[in-house]
């Protein structure tokens, strides 16, 4: 179900049926109808009612339409002021306007075939509306203002689903035809409706206490009538007149009538030609719809071929695939009947290596004790041997950092008095040569110093320097060196000099007396009972982090 439908569009030839009716109505001396019908219109045109207001239309026709409303946006049914006959057959209409009342002029109003529910209230102001067609609607009652219409002669309310006439329907006086669904009538009684139109009148006319006068005393404006008083009694030379008119009328009516019948054919002829050639381009049309039919069907017999060529070519490959699965699962089953093969196999082999591997082990357990056992007696070896090897060790590096010393300190060395250094080899003092040596102190020199001038000039050296020793140097005149003091000196060391130790034996040092040997710069500069103020060497002046006495008395 579409919610929203499309606005049908109207065909060619109604568009151009519209523009003719409309440029028609437009020329001089064109009469007073203005015909619309049959245009496919969904609603009037306000061109059309421009018309009608300008020119003063009096005849508009739009039946046969499409019609929902009879006026547009925009547009007031005042512009219809001057109309006398409004046709609106076969229409859409569900209403009319709530103040068609101000069509004064209107005599006649013909709105069958609709969709109508209810007639306004204002359609009793219609004074000169003589003839109202409201056949096949979807009326259910007549309005009670229906009875101020005092010049309507024929009311046609058939086919609708109307049961009661409104009893002030008597006032209309002028009622000639009355035309109605008498079998499903319930007010008057069917019996009054199957009587006629008279025996109607009789009826309301008695409910409302009225006298009856027939329609026939009453005279009618003619329908080119301007409006004027409606006189109440009849004279014989005004209704011949009257008729004289409305025979005039009639002729121009048919005149119309005729314009309009050759109109239509001319119009049914050219229909006719667009039929022909529609039915031209339909049998072209089919002939290219079964070419192009057949062509579709050969595509579709080729792609049914290819496509059942393609099933089978596809199933080949299904079989092969089937086949190719069936032989990787022998190949897989193989494979694993070769691992599980393997896999003994490898068990026996890891089991006779186990066993090899727990005998190696064994054996090895065995060399493990063994080897204890020999490193144990070796460290007991080593533990008796380790004293005597520490010792030579330190004397080792101390004789090596007295290989190492430098060209320079050897040159200042060799110029020291000879009896100066032969001293102090005598008293075991050779390591206090450098610092003789860098102050270039003579033995004669020495021999006046205190052991307090010995301090400012090396705080640390001479402190070591035994008491004795030291009044020996001063008491001991110049002698003759045994040799001379650069054999005394070691020679400095080359990558083929033997490491020999070379220091004094211990047995040259008084028993009084014991030496440290800083760790790690390994300088033997110091007794024990001084070393254990210094923080550092007072040779190389590195920090100290062990001492290791080397004689003890």
């Amino acid at each position: 179900m579409f919610l929203f439908s499309k606005k049908k569009k109207p065909s060619e030839d109604s568009i151009k049926r519209l523009e003719y009716q409309l440029c028609l109505a437009k020329e001089a001396g064109a009469d007073d109808i203005l015909d619309i019908s049959a245009c496919e219109l969904t609603e009037v045109p306000s061109s059309a009612f421009s018309l009608c207001k300008v020119l003063q239309k009096k005849v508009l026709i739009l039946h046969g339409n499409d019609l929902r409303s009879l006026v547009p946006k925009g547009c007031c049914i005042g512009a219809l002021a001057t109309l006398k006959v409004l046709d609106l057959h076969e229409n859409k209409l569900t209403s009319l306007p709530d103040d068609i009342g101000k069509l004064l002029s209107l005599q006649v109003l013909n709105v069958e075939k609709n969709r109508i529910k209810q007639l306004p209230d204002s359609i009793g102001d219609l004074r000169y509306l003589q003839t109202l067609n409201v056949k096949e609607n979807r009326l259910t009652v007549i309005p009670v203002s229906v009875g101020h219409m005092s010049s309507l002669r024929t009311l046609d309310i058939s086919e609708n689903s109307i049961r009661e006439l409104p009893k002030e329907l008597a006032s209309v006086r002028t009622l000639e035809s009355l035309i109605l669904d008498a079998q499903v009538m319930s007010y008057p009684p069917v019996s009054v409706c199957t009587a006629g139109t008279e025996e109607v009148q009789r009826y309301l006319c008695s409910e409302m206490g009225l006298e009856y006068c027939p329609p026939s005393q009453y005279l009618l404006p003619v329908l080119e009538h301007d409006g004027g008083k409606q006189e109440v009694d009849c004279v014989d030379g005004e209704e011949k007149a009257w008729q004289s008119k409305f025979m005039d009328y009639e002729k121009r009516k048919e005149q119309k009538q005729l314009e309009k019948l050759i109109f239509e054919k001319d119009l049914e002829e050219k229909q006719r030609e667009h039929t022909q050639l529609f039915l031209l381009n339909n049998s072209r049309k089919e002939d290219v719809l079964l070419s192009v039919k057949l062509e579709q069907q050969r595509l579709e017999l080729g792609v049914s071929q290819q496509q059942k060529a393609q099933e089978t070519e596809r199933q080949k490959i299904l079989d092969k695939i089937k086949l190719i699965e069936a032989e990787l699962m022998q190949l897989t089953k193989l494979e694993v009947k070769r691992r599980n093969l393997d896999t003994e196999n490898l068990q026996e082999v890891l089991a006779d290596q186990r066993t090899a591997l727990t005998d190696l082990l064994q054996q090895l357990l065995k060399q493990k004790d063994q080897r204890e056992e020999e490193l144990r007696m070796v460290l007991v070896e080593m533990d008796q041997k380790s004293e005597s090897n520490q010792q030579n060790y330190w004397m080792i590096q101390y004789q090596r950092l007295l290989d190492a010393k430098p060209l320079s300190l050897r040159m200042q060395e060799a110029a020291v008095d000879g009896d100066l250094g032969n001293l102090l080899c005598k008293l075991s003092a050779q390591h206090y040569l450098p610092v003789i040596a860098h102050h270039r102190i003579t033995a004669e020199a020495l021999r006046h110093m205190t052991t307090k001038d010995l301090r400012k000039v090396c705080p640390h050296s001479f402190c070591v320097l035994p008491q004795k020793s030291y009044s020996k140097m001063q008491e001991a005149g110049p002698s003759t060196p045994t040799a001379p003091l650069q054999q005394q000196l070691t020679p400095p060391l080359t990558p083929n000099t033997p490491l020999t130790p070379t220091a004094p034996s211990p047995d040259r040092f008084s028993s009084s007396e014991c030496v440290v040997i800083f760790l790690p710069c390994g300088h033997v500069c110091c007794c024990q009972t001084c070393s254990s103020a210094l923080q550092s060497c007072p040779l190389c002046r590195g920090s100290i982090s062990q001492r290791v006495r080397l004689y003890h008395g």
